[in-house]
């Protein structure tokens, strides 16, 4: 088979490489689309690392997680899946002892590991971190049950009732997403950001407003929407300081802040400790998701409720990776594919 490697940050090359063999509880997935996702990019440029997935030949398909594919081959003690079966994954393993598994927040494990090495014409995956697609679901809309995932358990946080205000910052495939996300709720979303293809894009797709704040006074968009209270919930799909500043900034009273986006580097931020007392504020995070959520994605994205593969804007061979990920880095694109199959 042919495979993408990060032999080293900044350097990709995709080589033939024999197929993986499977135990008695794997399964051989033929991927047929895999999302670049902004922490793929990391890894690539050597920001973030993995433990379970070093550079190297080591990692076939190396970061690859947001993906999609049917079962070839399943072993012998494998159930649950047949071959021809559509596939998608849960991407986390995890310990299964510690508090956090123990109440179902895996996502949570110190020991967690996840199912990476998507960017390959093929992938084995234990029958376990498996959930089964519909066959009348696209593999361009269900590579994206993992990032639905990862929005669904970041909302779940926020308390959302109808009418409210939110706003979203940051215009990249994530921030559109929640977006997308949000409007089932049945709130009025404000997104931030600074690419005008993306904004258009966001409007097109139900925002409220779609703002640029280099050219436009936020501040004023969301008071003038909040007869001056400031957003119900604002969610940070970006990762730099000045969001976050933004997001203190312009919640209301009694408001909540996700941050969505994890940052590397990291950065600090000072926070007046009297706002939040007096205000009420909440601050929270959300980090990868719960296998329920899952579920759910796999649910909204097989009953319509959504389609994610609008924000595909560019589709490439795995041969052209390279290409695939500078265009995703450079944010020409919305979501950029890569499709091993074609």
């Amino acid at each position: 088979m042919k495979a993408g490697y990060v032999l080293s940050p900044g350097i990709l090359t995709v080589e033939e490489t024999d197929l993986p063999n499977i135990g008695p509880h794997e399964v051989l997935v033929r991927v047929r689309a895999c999302g670049v996702c902004a922490s793929d990019v990391k890894f690539f440029r050597g920001l973030k690392t993995y433990r379970e997935t070093p550079y190297g030949r080591e990692s076939p398909g190396f970061t690859g997680h947001e993906w999609a594919g049917e079962v070839v081959a399943a072993g012998e003690e494998v159930a649950d899946f047949s071959v021809g079966d559509h596939v998608a994954p849960f991407l986390i393993i995890s310990c299964g002892l510690c508090k956090f598994c123990r109440v179902g927040r895996n996502n949570l494990c110190p020991e967690k590991k996840y199912v990476h090495g998507g960017f390959a014409e093929y992938i084995k995956v234990p029958s376990h971190n498996l959930l089964r697609l519909p066959h009348e679901v696209d593999f361009e809309d269900a590579c994206f049950v993992e990032p639905l995932a990862c929005c669904l358990n970041g909302l779940e946080k926020l308390g959302l009732h109808v009418d409210d205000v939110v706003l979203v910052i940051g215009d990249g495939p994530m921030g559109l997403l929640n977006l997308m996300v949000l409007k089932t709720f049945g709130v009025k979303v404000i997104l931030a950001g600074h690419h005008r293809h993306r904004l258009s894009m966001a409007e097109k797709l139900g925002a409220e407003y779609a703002a640029n704040p280099l050219e436009t006074d936020l501040e004023t968009i969301v008071r003038k929407a909040t007869d001056g209270y400031g957003a119900d919930a604002v969610i940070i799909a970006v990762n730099n300081k000045q969001a976050a500043e933004t997001a203190l900034s312009l919640v209301s009273k009694g408001g909540i802040v996700n941050v969505f986006a994890g940052a590397h580097p990291t950065y600090e931020i000072n926070i007046d400790i009297n706002k939040i007392h007096y205000s009420e504020l909440a601050i929270t995070g959300s980090a990868d998701a719960q296998k329920k959520h899952y579920q759910q994605a796999m649910e909204i994205i097989a009953n319509k409720s959504i389609t994610p593969s609008k924000l595909i804007t560019h589709r490439y061979p795995l041969t052209e990776i390279q290409t695939a990920f500078e265009t995703a880095e450079s944010k020409q694109s919305v979501k950029t594919v890569v499709k091993p199959w074609g």
